[in-house]
């Protein structure tokens, strides 16, 4: 399972997930880690092996680009639920179209400052980069207000470019989970349809057929039944 892949990179598991206890933490690689977790990624991103061809220039990332950046993500975020980590990849892959997308295209030429790897809006882009301690120098260089309402385009865009880095992009979607959608977390880690549900409503959209297509992929890669 998938969700066993992040916690063989986090704690160095090798037990099975039904046996996983303090005792049976060993030495793993984060190669060996991010590999695994890769293939699973494959799995529920099925066009995300290869960037030939990418429709934006530069924004294109693999299933094994993206593995470590979402393993860290769900480190510093603390999501170890597996249902969880099933909507937040279902999420991040269908936004992305496979990890293909890092900012907003459509309608040409896109939605000045929406972007990061679950396409938050510019108004949570602000808040994303002003949770970030290392973004506050140039955070304060583009902007010191608290809300996005005046900014313009040009400023609406900088902001976005500080958390476009893989570093910040991957984990936007777990910082939106767990500040904006932590009433949601509940019905989510309970696993079904309807946690999943609730979590596209805090999100503003819906369980539409091709997000479910994605969210039913991500359980069959993490072992949800």
């Amino acid at each position: 399972m998938l969700f066993l892949m992040f916690r063989i990179f986090l704690f160095g598991v090798t037990a099975s997930a039904s046996a996983i206890s303090p005792t049976s933490f060993t030495p793993l690689s984060s190669r060996q880690a991010g590999t695994s977790a890769a293939s699973m990624l494959l799995v529920i991103a099925p066009t995300s092996g290869s960037c030939a061809n990418a429709p934006a220039a530069g924004e294109c990332a693999t299933n094994v680009d993206a593995a470590p950046f979402l393993i860290k993500a769900m480190s510093q975020y603390g999501i170890t639920s597996p249902p969880e980590i099933a909507a937040l990849l279902s999420l991040i892959a269908y936004e992305t179209g496979d990890f293909k997308y890092n900012t907003n295209h459509y309608p040409v030429p896109g939605r000045p400052g929406q972007g990061t790897r679950n396409m938050q809006m510019a108004n949570y882009n602000l808040m994303y980069a002003q949770s970030i301690p290392a973004l506050s120098t140039e955070l304060s260089a583009i902007t010191t207000a608290t809300s996005t309402s005046g900014l313009s385009d040009d400023q609406l865009n900088a902001i976005r470019a500080l958390v476009l880095p893989d570093v910040y992009s991957w984990g936007s979607a777990a910082w939106f989970l767990t500040t904006q959608c932590a009433s949601t977390r509940a019905a989510l880690q309970a696993g079904g349809q309807a946690g999943y549900a609730s979590y596209l409503s805090c999100i503003g959209t819906s369980a539409t057929s091709d997000r479910l297509a994605y969210w039913t992929r991500a359980n069959t890669a993490l072992g949800i039944s």
